[in-house]
């Protein structure tokens, strides 16, 4: 493989990892989100499944940025 293709195989390799996708409770890290669910007694939790390179830059910036492949609720 040539100089150029190993840069090329380097960055869709980067890309690729920055896409897998990651559980995030709360919407993004370090937040609070438990309410009441349908059922008695029963505790809610949002989340979302998201990149793993917004859930990175989430975690530096300390603010939900808004993407994410799905969201919903953990009912327990």
């Amino acid at each position: 493989m040539t100089s150029s293709g190993r840069r090329w195989a380097f960055v869709l390799g980067v890309l690729g990892a920055l896409m897998l996708p990651k559980r995030v409770e709360c919407g993004y890290p370090g937040a609070t989100c438990q309410h009441a669910g349908a059922l008695r007694g029963e505790l809610c939790t949002s989340y979302e499944v998201e990149p793993w390179g917004f859930s990175l830059l989430e975690r530096v910036f300390d603010r939900d940025i808004g993407f994410a492949y799905s969201s919903g609720d953990d009912c327990r």
